[in-house]
């Protein structure tokens, strides 16, 4: 009895330090992935123009593609469309612009130098 309660704990001991070791990996992925981002000439250029693309699309195109077709769907298979519960959501939703550090900025305003220091949306 003994011996199993001791390989238990041996067990539940070893799967925290998988756990803690995985961390550890994925931490440092994150850390290769921004030191990548920052050995490319224009490489905040190009995430910048590339985030507020993404964001414009989804918000101006993909959103209120899927509102369009999710409502459709629900009328052709007889079900009460809930247009106006989706444009609430739609309106509501809002894509906060920060600093490169976290700072938080309106939606509609952009940090200084945005382009050469960095965004995030």
């Amino acid at each position: 009895n003994y011996n199993y309660s001791e390989e238990k704990t041996k067990k539940v001991e070893k799967k925290e330090e998988e756990k803690k070791e995985k961390s550890k990996k994925e931490e440092k992925r994150r850390i290769d992935i921004a030191e990548a981002w920052d050995t490319f000439f224009f490489a905040q250029v190009i995430r910048g123009s590339l985030l507020i693309t993404q964001s414009t699309l989804r918000k101006y195109i993909k959103l209120p593609l899927l509102i369009i077709i999710k409502n459709t769907v629900r009328m052709l298979l007889f079900q009460f469309p809930e247009w106006s519960q989706d444009l609430k959501n739609w309106k509501r939703e809002m894509h906060v612009k920060c600093t490169y550090n976290g700072i938080q900025l309106s939606e509609t305003e952009f940090p200084k130098n945005w382009l050469t220091d960095g965004i995030q949306i």
